[in-house]
């Protein structure tokens, strides 16, 4: 197989166990296949194709599902493709994905043809997920110092590599171009860079590690470098993680716990003002995204964190349910299981991470798992009268 060749995907629908909403497994269980990272697109603009990670030609790839049809075809080939920080492009024309930790590429999608936008300079490599501005015309994207990098294949290199204090640079790439421009550099580990959309003077990033031990997670910056602030001081035995901009730009939302706890908050701090507000209490959710306005938002129920220094202190029970929270009511419901193991699986510690994220019309719940075999895609429908549960 390469590049243009299609594959037949045959579903599986399933009603959950527990609520009983309709779940379809779109790939095989015998396949590694998941999703791109939450917050990138991966739905084409009328939800009827979807951008996603499979294995099917022996490297982990890109392909474009046509979901009526079940046939996807493969966009990318060959190994070293980033298959977390990959997006489709707004007006759906592209796919933009970082290779081998070196180049930035545009793919066509009707000719499958691939353009270098950008490579990254020989003495670095280019870290994480790369995040473009709202109308896709430049990128926010982490290199990382050679001479420090390492490839961070298992949870305790993410934790040797926290203390090695890397040399970091936040930069931005014009998509047309390829000129960069460093905004942000320290040595010390960054991660995260999101443009705040329809705003691109403000850009977020974090400084990463085990959540425990860093200093503070989440940080701005204005594009042209100025203005380095942080977002929350963290209280004592607080951490924090998984920040995320609402996709209309009205504020950053995350999730943050307590040592010796079991529940979470979710967070919004709004950047105008400079103000954190508690939105409400929730299960232990790892991952959080929201819609489009902010008013509904899906968590995937998590274990003890791997990634904090003190796991004991941070000890708590596995929950495998997918929770969708409704801001206005304060309240959360179950959609369903996603009963993942959450494991590191072929050099990954992603791959088996839920990542959950809305379809483009709010109806259903895209999200991997490894329950059925390896890594796969599912599509789980929001429940038409959920039993609300209050905050």
């Amino acid at each position: 197989m390469a590049k243009g060749m299609r594959v037949k995907l045959v579903y599986e629908v399933s009603q959950d166990p527990d609520t009983g909403v309709e779940v379809t497994r779109l790939t095989p269980p015998e396949v590694t296949c998941h999703r791109n990272y939450f917050y990138q697109k991966c739905f084409t603009n009328d939800g009827n194709k979807l951008l996603f990670a499979g294995e099917f030609d022996g490297h982990w790839n890109y392909y474009l599902l046509d979901i009526a049809a079940g046939e996807a075809v493969q966009l990318t080939e060959g190994a070293g493709d980033n298959t977390f920080g990959g997006f489709l492009s707004p007006d759906d024309n592209s796919l933009y994905y970082v290779k081998n930790e070196r180049t930035l590429l545009e793919v066509n999608l009707e000719t499958l043809v691939e353009r270098e936008v950008y490579r990254v300079p020989d003495d670095w490599v280019g870290y994480g997920t790369w995040v473009a501005n709202s109308d896709c015309s430049k990128l926010v994207g982490i290199e990382i110092s050679k001479d420090d990098w390492v490839p961070l294949n298992d949870w305790k290199i993410f934790h040797d590599f926290f203390h090695k204090g890397p040399n970091c640079r936040l930069l931005r790439v014009d998509l047309q171009t390829g000129e960069s421009a460093v905004i942000h550099q320290e040595k010390n580990w960054l991660g995260h860079p999101i443009y705040r959309p329809f705003d691109d003077n403000t850009v977020a990033f974090c400084h990463e590690g085990p959540h425990d031990l860093v200093d503070a997670r989440m940080w701005m910056v204005n594009e042209d470098g100025s203005n380095v602030r942080k977002v929350k001081e963290h209280a004592e035995g607080e951490s924090c993680t998984h920040e995320f901009w609402v996709p209309n730009g009205s504020s950053l939302m995350y999730v943050s716990y307590l040592k010796g706890q079991q529940g979470r908050t979710i967070y919004s701090y709004n950047p105008d003002t400079g103000v954190n507000a508690e939105v409400m209490q929730m299960p232990a959710c790892s991952h959080l995204m929201s819609n489009f306005d902010g008013s509904l938002l899906v968590g995937d129920g998590s274990g003890t964190p791997v990634d904090v220094k003190d796991t004991s202190g941070y000890t708590i029970d596995n929950d495998p349910y997918l929770y969708a929270f409704d801001v206005a009511k304060k309240a959360y419901f179950r959609v369903a299981r996603h009963d993942t193991s959450w494991a590191t699986f072929a050099n990954s510690r992603q791959v088996t991470h839920p990542h959950p994220s809305f379809t483009p019309d709010d109806s259903a719940i895209l999200f991997s798992s490894d329950k059925d075999g390896k890594p796969a895609l599912y599509i789980a429908k929001m429940p038409a009268n959920p039993e609300l549960i209050s905050a």
